[in-house]
C-alpha cells in the first residue's frame, strides 16, 4: 500500500508516538485538507497538539474501541501497537485494511538499497556503526527506523545506502525486500506484546525471509541463530573461523589482522558488533583507509553504557537503553561488580528473571535497588537466588528515591550504575526521558563522551 491508495478512503492512525506523528506529516503533505484520526492509549504530547487543525484532525485517548476502529478503511499501525491484540485481530477479518509507518516507507522507496539490522540486545549500536563506517568510507548513507528519526521523515534524494534499525515491533508485519539483513542475536524479550516467545522469535527471524535473493549477515556464537537460519543457504556467518571475530578487547579479522576496542565500545558485546559491522563493509567491499582512526571517531550513543560524569569521586554510568536482562549482565561484565550499585527494574513484560539471578549470585555487584514494576518480581527472584551483595538487597518506588538511596549505599571511587533490563513506561515517556532523569537527579552537569 501507498500513499496515494489512501486519498479516498477513511484512514486512522493507530499510536501517536514517534512513528504515529512521521505518518500523520506524510499524510498532510499528500492530503492537506483531509480528515485523519489518531487512536492514542496515552496522552498527547503537548507540541503535537498544538499543530493538529481541530477541523480536520481528530484523536482518541483511552483503549483502542473495536467499534470506533470498524469504521475506518485503512488503519496504520505504529510499531508500539501490536497486530496479535484480540481487538486488532478481529478487525483483520472485518473489513479494514492494516499497514504501518514501515511498509508505507518501503513501499514509497521500493529502489532503495537497504541494509536491516536486529537482534535482542546491540541492534542500535551495531546500526550506528555501520552507518559511521559507510560514511568514513565515503558511502552517502541514512542511518534511520528504531534509532535517530523515522524513515518517513528522511530525504532520500542522494542516499546511496539505508541504515535501518528494526525491531520485532516493525518485523511483525513487514512487507519489504532488504538487500542486507543483519541478525546480531535472540534471547526472549517482548513476550506480552508478540504473545509469547515462540512468536517473538519467529516474527524476528522472518526478517532472514525477506531478505530473498539478498544477503543475511549472522550471528555463528548465537545457538538460537544457527538454528534459526539452518534452511537459509544465503547467510555470512560473523564469529566463525574466516570470519571477523570478537574477542574481549578487540577484534579478529578473516585474514589475521587484530582491530582492538576503542573507549566508546567497552565490553566484548560490543565486540560482537563491531564485527558484525565490520562484515557489512566487507560484503559491500569497501575499503576504509585507516580503520583505526575511523573507529576513533566513533561517539558512541547515548544511553547505553555511557559514563555521564563523574561526582565526589563517584561515576555515573547510564545504560537507560537496556531493556532485557541479557544487556543488564552485558552492562555488568563491561563494568564488573566492585563498587557498584546497581539500579534495576521498569515495565514487566514477563520476562522470567531466575536465569539472570542464578548467574549474578556468583558476581553480585555491591548494592541492587530494584525499581516498579517489576521491581518486587526481580527482588524476589534474586532473593530466592540467593543473591546478598554486600551494600545490600533493596526496592525503591521512584528512580529519584533509588538514586537517593544509591548515593548512600555507594562505596568511595564506586560507579552507580542504571541498567533496568526493562522499558520505560510507564513512568517515562521513553529510555532517553528515564536516562536524562537520571542524569538530573544524580545532579550531573555535563555528560562525559563515554563509557570509560
Amino acid at each position: 500500500m501507498r500513499f496515494s491508495d489512501m486519498e479516498n478512503a477513511r484512514v486512522a492512525i493507530l499510536g501517536m508516538g514517534r512513528e504515529g506523528q512521521a505518518v500523520w506529516r506524510q499524510l498532510r503533505r499528500w492530503f492537506p485538507g483531509k480528515s485523519l484520526t489518531f487512536f492514542a492509549e496515552t496522552e498527547i504530547d503537548a507540541g503535537l497538539l498544538q499543530m493538529l487543525d481541530p477541523a480536520i484532525d481528530h484523536y482518541c485517548i483511552g483503549p483502542l474501541d473495536l467499534g470506533g476502529l470498524e469504521t475506518f478503511d485503512i488503519l496504520v499501525r505504529s510499531a508500539g501497537i501490536s497486530p496479535y491484540r484480540s481487538e486488532l485481530s478481529k478487525l483483520r477479518s472485518s473489513g479494514p485494511k492494516f499497514t504501518s509507518a514501515s511498509n508505507l516507507w518501503f513501499a514509497e522507496n521500493p529502489d532503495a538499497k537497504t541494509i536491516c539490522i536486529s537482534g535482542t540486545m546491540g541492534k542500535s549500536t551495531t546500526a550506528a556503526l555501520t552507518h559511521h563506517l559507510l560514511t568514513q568510507a565515503g558511502i552517502k548513507t541514512c542511518l534511520s527506523g528504531n534509532i535517530g528519526r523515522p524513515m518517513l521523515d528522511c530525504a532520500n534524494e542522494d542516499t546511496e545506502w539505508w541504515v535501518i534499525e528494526l525491531s520485532s515491533y516493525q518485523i511483525s508485519d513487514l512487507e519489504a525486500e532488504p538487500d542486507i539483513v543483519v541478525l546480531l542475536n535472540l534471547s526472549d524479550e517482548h513476550v506480552d506484546w508478540h504473545g509469547g516467545a515462540e512468536r517473538y522469535r519467529s516474527d524476528k527471524l522472518k526478517l532472514a525471509g525477506l531478505a530473498g535473493d539478498g544477503c543475511v549477515i549472522a550471528n555463528f556464537a548465537d545457538k538460537q541463530l544457527v538454528e534459526g537460519l539452518a534452511q537459509y543457504s544465503n547467510v555470512t556467518w560473523f564469529n566463525k573461523e574466516g570470519a571477523w571475530r570478537a574477542r574481549e578487547h578487540g577484534v579478529i579479522g578473516s585474514t589475521g589482522p587484530y582491530i582492538p576496542a576503542v573507549a566508546t565500545l567497552p565490553g566484548e558485546h560490543n565486540m560482537q558488533n563491531l564485527a558484525a559491522a565490520l562484515s557489512v563493509v566487507d560484503k559491500l567491499d569497501l575499503k576504509i583507509n585507516d580503520l583505526d582512526e575511523a573507529l576513533s571517531t566513533f561517539a558512541g550513543l547515548p544511553h547505553r553504557l555511557q559514563l555521564i560524569g563523574e561526582k565526589d569521586g563517584i561515576r555515573y554510568v547510564n545504560d537507560s537503553i537496556s531493556t532485557t536482562p541479557v544487556s543488564v549482565a552485558a552492562a555488568l561484565q563491561t563494568f564488573g561488580n566492585e563498587g557498584v550499585v546497581l539500579l534495576l527494574g521498569g515495565m514487566d513484560r514477563g520476562l522470567d528473571w531466575s536465569g539472570f539471578s542464578t548467574d549474578l549470585a556468583g558476581r553480585t555487584p555491591y548494592a541492587i535497588i530494584t525499581l516498579p514494576d517489576n521491581g518486587p518480581k526481580i527482588f524476589d527472584k534474586l532473593k530466592r537466588a540467593g543473591v546478598e551483595p554486600e551494600g545490600g538487597l533493596h526496592q525503591s518506588a521512584r528512580l529519584k528515591d533509588a538514586v537517593e538511596l544509591a548515593q548512600k549505599l555507594v562505596p568511595a571511587k564506586g560507579c552507580i550504575l542504571l541498567s533496568p533490563g526493562a522499558p520505560s513506561f510507564p513512568y517515562f515517556r521513553d529510555f532517553e526521558d528515564r536516562g536524562n532523569q537520571f542524569k538530573n537527579i544524580a545532579g550531573i552537569e555535563k555528560s562525559a563522551s563515554s563509557a570509560h
